[in-house]
């Protein structure tokens, strides 16, 4: 009956969001859905977190979810058609150094709220996180997602942090795995 997905992984660079616009691009091509991705994944990271926006869909992209939780933009100022009919982006924004913070902020609940509600159970929202065993951002963005959709890097992902991200998603509603990366 819920209408958002977080997709995470233990580890970054596991494929989560490979794995989150594929999904996405997926459900609004074949399934007829309307489609929302967002990428929470904000934290100002060691290596270069991919910008979908830019990389995958080759946009131009001014502004994010940080611009939107610092009071920089408005919902509507963030929001990105990448050119595929029922598919909406939202970009990070600017890498910041207090993501959890603005993850956990009010500011973040009432828009995720607002989106929730602008997407009814036949849309879907797609949250790409960060890796579950590195931050603490996945927990927060868990609790406005109504499943979990963990990511796990075939031939990458150790079965210690498998077993340690499964432990973190004991109490939430874990949707299935997806193995990502695997050759033959």
């Amino acid at each position: 009956g819920g209408n958002s997905i977080l997709v995470t992984s233990a580890n970054p660079y596991e494929g989560k969001t490979f794995t989150s616009i594929n999904l996405g691009v997926s459900i609004a091509k074949e399934f007829d859905h309307t489609v929302l991705i967002i990428d929470a994944d904000v934290r100002r990271p060691t290596r270069q977190h991919t910008d979908f926006s830019t990389s995958f869909f080759s946009l131009k992209v001014d502004k994010g979810l940080t611009d939107y939780l610092l009071g920089n933009a408005e919902i509507e100022d963030i929001l990105i058609n990448p050119g595929i009919e029922r598919l909406t982006l939202i970009p990070g924004g600017a890498p910041v150094d207090n993501s959890p913070e603005l993850l956990n902020s009010a500011r973040m609940q009432t828009m995720m709220k607002e989106i929730k509600s602008r997407y009814p159970a036949d849309r879907l929202v797609i949250i790409d996180g960060p890796a579950i065993l590195h931050f603490p951002d996945a927990m927060i963005l868990n609790r406005y997602a109504d499943g979990v959709l963990p990511v796990v890097e075939a031939e990458g992902t150790s079965s210690e942090d498998l077993k340690k991200m499964m432990r973190h998603l004991s109490e939430v509603n874990v949707l299935g795995v997806v193995l990502n990366k695997k050759r033959d």
